[in-house]
């Protein structure tokens, strides 16, 4: 029996010794991301770490709405997008733009515009976080950039030290997360204040001129829109008012047989180039 099992346990050894050094490839090289769930937050965290030559007039930051105007995968002459998705919160994309500015401090971009829907102020770390956050952002690499209030609600996702193992930051596991049914929904939450503040702070730093613009919204959400708005400005009032104001004043109106879903544009309808940048 105990060279039964020793032999069970020379086989998971050498087992481990095979796929582990292949795992820490993976992660290094980042070749596991096109088969991974959120690989575009991996495309983004490796576009926000690349150093650039070019003159960059606009950096944009935003979710899979802003991201679908202006795709990180994709490559411009005058713009760098790391738009994403909102899973990562305004922590995250806190996160790729210091990631920026500290590779490209000597080049840094005429403006930073953050490109999202309005829903996205809400999130507060959901179920999405250790799949899309904590994956993509390890914990040893960026837990210095928390909040204690981040920290705290990192630590209520069930098994959130283990997203960087290596066998588990490769794959599409995910424990079951839930949110209890009693947590208000604000229009703005915490940790998005939070963050904003961070963003306008760093932009202020370098001197670089920051909006956060609306991306298209459905039509038929108009009284959605108006209660998120007058939302917005109450949360806002004593900070962050300037900047959400000028976002609410961005905020178009589309017909709403434009959209596949609540927020996002079908692909024949998204514009070519919503800010007007590319030419």
């Amino acid at each position: 029996m105990k060279q039964f099992i020793s032999v069970i346990y020379i086989y998971i050894f050498t087992i481990l010794l095979i796929i582990i050094p292949i795992e820490v490839y993976n992660i290094a090289t980042s070749s596991y991301s096109e088969n991974i769930a959120g690989s575009e937050v991996i495309v983004a965290v490796r576009v926000s770490k690349t150093k650039t030559n070019k003159k960059v007039k606009k950096l944009i930051l935003g979710d899979s709405t802003g991201r679908a105007l202006y795709p990180s995968e994709n490559t411009y002459d005058s713009i760098v997008s790391l738009a994403c998705n909102q899973a990562i919160t305004m922590a995250g994309h806190y996160f790729l733009l210091k990631n920026y500015i500290e590779t490209n401090n000597n080049n840094l971009p005429s403006e930073i515009v953050m490109l999202c829907t309005p829903s996205t102020f809400s999130n507060n770390v959901d179920i999405f976080a250790y799949q899309y956050f904590l994956k993509p952002f390890p914990i040893n690499e960026y837990k210095s950039l928390y909040t204690k209030y981040l920290y705290g609600r990192i630590k209520t996702i069930p098994f959130y030290w283990t997203a960087n193992l290596p066998l588990i930051q490769t794959s599409n596991y995910t424990p079951r997360i839930s949110i209890p049914e009693n947590e208000e929904r604000l229009c703005i939450s915490k940790l998005s204040m939070e963050y904003l503040l961070k963003i306008v702070s760093i932009t202020k730093e370098y001197n670089i001129p920051f909006k956060i613009q609306s991306t298209p919204v459905r039509e038929d959400r108009v009284s959605i829109i108006e209660n998120i708005k007058n939302d917005l400005r109450l949360a806002c009032v004593e900070h962050l008012n300037v900047e959400i104001e000028n976002y609410i004043q961005s905020i178009e109106f589309y017909p709403s047989n434009m959209f596949y879903d609540e927020v996002h544009l079908n692909d024949k309808d998204t514009p070519k180039d919503y800010l007007g940048v590319l030419n």
